[in-house]
């Protein structure tokens, strides 16, 4: 799994979370009390809220998610390991 794909996973999860959490608490947040709408409200919730990171990762030009991503991640660790094999180490006395 890529560090792109781990970062989109963990935003669908953060995503999902609150708005669970969030109507959870609109609801009354009795666990106890909960019944067959209040639960499919909550899960509604969290399905939605994945919606839009979904999106993200459908369109080609987002640079964060979308099928772009792949490609600016690994031009940046290129710079990044460039930079860092290019910097000597210094000796402290």
């Amino acid at each position: 799994m890529t560090t792109v794909q781990k970062a989109m996973l963990a935003s669908y999860g953060r995503s999902f979370l609150a708005s669970m959490v969030t109507a959870f608490m609109a609801t009354g947040g009795d666990l106890f009390a909960l019944d067959v709408d209040s639960a499919k409200l909550i899960l509604a919730a969290g399905i939605a809220s994945v919606l839009p990171v979904a999106l993200r990762y459908i369109n080609k030009k987002d640079p964060a998610f979308g099928k772009v991503a792949e490609v600016i991640a690994a031009e940046g660790m290129k710079k990044l390991t460039k930079k860092a094999t290019l910097k000597k180490p210094t000796k402290k006395a």
